[in-house]
């Protein structure tokens, strides 16, 4: 090496390491404050209730049989591998499950951005502040929402996605490339069938876009079907009672209740993301559409569709359409600042107006992530007045009362599903009236059956602690709308059998804490 060569190399180090810090520094700042967010939000329910259940079916439990749950088998086993490296390296399993996330999250990012600098797909555009965007994305804008299955199921897809505008823009995927989409879109559907919706409106977009259907038929979408019908006969043929017990459940009384579809219209996140897509379809006006545009838009909108046919009005089901929303207003803000600076012209109002929304809506959106019931205070007091590792049931409809609290405590829980959810909705729907007969006798047994189990279960489970939900208008009762504690009053057999046996010892913010006499 001559004198000049090293000098040259030596010169250029400084050059490399800003270099370095410019680049990796915002994503590595974005992680830190994305595992700082993690410590001060509230652990999320459905991830708490699902770790619970993962760990009973590892302890031989029988999901369907001795566990009731609405949702198919996927909803559980997607957490099942976090459970079994907890209990391999005696580890907390929501540390674990964060952990895994992350790295799904690093992993799905990393893929995806090679996908696109492979296929230039961004037209020159810096890929790192991208990047850094979509990772704030993945890991802080969910929230209370993190690890949800609506989270993981974004994480899955984004390679997908990603190969898909690469055929929009004419390129032909390599096969590792189509087997990582085909995978994280077959993963994505098991995930939540709604999902289909987002998946295939991106492809017939992509098809339409190209004037080609030959996109329906490319091998990633072979692959996700073959995932997809793989996963449906493992149901049929190993969780049959999904089908025969727990469908029909769902199809009397999970699936018509929903809020009303107005509402829903004129809902936060729905309003967050017709903003957010008026946004981008204004930046790029004038500048040309592109194969990436398509593919985010569409698969958003398929979320959205998704969000709206579920009619709940939850939060975390609208994680994926507002963070695709918000990643194709970040991309379409960043191309018009490139295309104008590349012209040598000034774009200063629209980049400050670009830059205002952007940050409203995100700002907006985690904040809309991150409602949930706090039940803290209630975990505190059991924590203090109730055994160790004490076994817990709840009296309310709201999942959300006793987990992650059970959990929190180092408790055991004991019930076979995770609320009353059954009871309040079969009274929703009697209330509403115009039910036949036939219906009215099918709710009413679906209750008695719900109200049974309870009774059951705290005769001869003998839970140490009783939860139960005060507040108003959660209930039907004595012909009107009244809260949990009400419900059991009026219930002669349920209200003697807690009142010989418990005690109330305290009520922390609307959950009445009952504790077994003799504990």
């Amino acid at each position: 090496m001559s004198i000049a060569t090293a000098q040259a190399r030596v010169s250029a180090l400084p050059i490399r390491r800003d270099d370095v810090l410019r680049k990796w520094l915002p994503l590595v700042l974005i992680l830190g404050a994305a595992v700082a967010v993690r410590h001060f939000v509230i652990a999320n329910t459905d991830v708490s209730y699902a770790i619970t259940l993962s760990e009973k079916v590892l302890d031989g439990q029988r999901l369907y049989t001795d566990l009731i749950e609405v949702n198919p088998p996927a909803s559980t086993f997607l957490y099942l591998p976090a459970v079994v490296l907890a209990r391999m390296f005696g580890l907390a399993p929501e540390l674990v499950v964060d952990s895994l996330v992350f790295i799904g999250a690093l992993v799905s990012l990393g893929i995806t951005a090679g996908i696109i600098r492979h296929y230039r797909l961004l037209d020159g555009l810096s890929g790192w502040s991208l990047a850094t965007f979509t990772l704030a994305v993945l890991t802080i804008l969910p929230a209370q929402t993190f690890g949800e299955r609506e989270h993981v199921a974004l994480i899955a897809v984004l390679p997908a996605l990603a190969v898909l505008a690469a055929r929009g823009n004419g390129a032909k995927p390599l096969l590792w490339h189509c087997l990582v989409a085909g995978l994280g879109a077959g993963v994505t559907i098991c995930i939540k069938p709604h999902f289909a919706l987002a998946v295939g409106l991106a492809v017939t977009g992509t098809a339409l876009y190209l004037r080609s259907w030959r996109v329906l038929f490319v091998l990633e979408n072979w692959i996700a079907a073959a995932i997809v019908v793989a996963y449906g006969i493992c149901i049929v043929v190993f969780y049959r009672s999904y089908i025969t017990d727990v469908m029909p459940l769902v199809a009397d009384l999970y699936l018509p209740v929903r809020a009303p579809f107005l509402s829903i219209l004129a809902s936060t996140p729905v309003v967050l993301w017709a903003g957010a897509i008026l946004a981008v379809f204004g930046l790029m006006r004038g500048y040309g559409f592109h194969s990436v545009f398509l593919v985010l838009l569409t698969a958003s909108a398929g979320f959205a569709a998704a969000y709206l046919i579920q009619g709940k009005g939850w939060s975390y089901h609208s994680y994926p359409m507002l963070a695709l929303a918000l990643i194709a207003l970040d991309l379409a803000a960043t191309r018009r600042r490139f295309a104008v600076e590349q012209a040598g012209n000034r774009d200063g109002l629209q980049s400050v107006c670009a830059t205002l929304i952007l940050g409203f809506v995100a700002v907006w959106s985690f904040a809309w992530l991150n409602v949930a019931v706090d039940a803290r205070a209630a975990a505190a007091v059991v924590g203090r007045i109730a055994p160790p590792h004490p076994s817990l049931i709840v009296i309310s409809d709201d999942v959300a009362i006793g987990h992650p609290l059970v959990r929190a405590v180092g408790g055991r829980w004991i019930s076979r599903s995770f609320s009353l959810w059954v009871t309040q909705n079969a009274a929703i729907l009697s209330s509403a009236g115009n039910l036949d007969a036939m219906t009215a006798r099918r709710l009413f047994a679906y209750a008695q059956a719900d109200r049974q189990q309870l009774i059951g279960e705290i005769r001869d489970g003998k839970p140490d602690i009783i939860l139960v939900d005060t507040r108003p208008g959660r209930i039907v009762a004595d012909n009107r709308v009244a809260s949990w504690s009400e419900w059991v009053k009026a219930d002669g057999e349920l209200s003697a059998l807690i009142a010989a046996n418990y005690r109330e010892v305290d009520n922390a913010e609307d959950v009445a804490i009952l504790k077994r006499n003799g504990t």
